[in-house]
């Protein structure tokens, strides 16, 4: 099958695709996306999706991964370096409106391989971040590095559409915030490949 045409001035396809996605996922819930609704509200033929998607799942990933969600962990690693920017600016930065709410929605979502996808995400991007591979964790720094992410996520789930910096901006002079900063530097330490 050819390519469909791309005039440089507009969106592309998989661009306005990922668009609707986010559309409809936040108005009628990834369980009743279908290709067909999607196509149309993108602009697009039925067949373009499957040219460029092998299923739905495989547009979420997209989605998400159109989303940068690497800034995130690298914002809070600067801001701990001295001299780095403070961590609420850095976090603003990088949880801006849209994207705050595009990931609430795979966190909220009436999916459970949606909240996987992202948890996927999200570890992913913190191993690599502190430059850790996953096989060489033990059990329970394993277990350790779970608790720490769905903790995060929880967090982001309860929060509501406008991204709260009170919690996070504090979080480091805490307790709970000092143990989470000393856990993952043990981990890079340990483990760093």
């Amino acid at each position: 099958m050819a390519r469909p045409a791309y005039r440089g001035d507009e969106p592309t396809a998989r661009g306005r695709m990922r668009e609707a996605f986010w559309e409809l996922l936040e108005r009628e819930g990834f369980g009743h996306i279908i290709v067909k609704t999607l196509a149309s509200q993108a602009g697009v033929n039925p067949n373009t999706f499957y040219y460029h998607y092998s299923s739905m799942e495989d547009l979420a990933r997209d989605a998400l991964d159109a989303e940068k969600l690497h800034e995130i962990p690298e914002a809070i690693r600067d801001s701990a370096k001295p001299g780095g920017t403070p961590l609420q600016e850095a976090l603003a930065y990088v949880a801006v409106g849209h994207r705050w709410r595009r990931i609430r929605l795979f966190l909220t979502s009436d999916s459970p391989g949606l909240r996987r996808l992202f948890y996927d995400a999200f570890e992913s991007l913190w191993l690599s971040l502190i430059g850790v591979d996953k096989d060489d964790l033990s059990i329970e720094d394993a277990l350790d590095l779970a608790f720490m992410l769905n903790g995060a996520m929880g967090v982001i789930a309860m929060q509501g559409d406008d991204y709260d910096m009170g919690y996070l901006r504090t979080l480091s002079e805490r307790p709970l915030g000092r143990g989470l900063i000393e856990t993952v530097e043990r981990l890079a330490e340990k483990y760093r490949i």
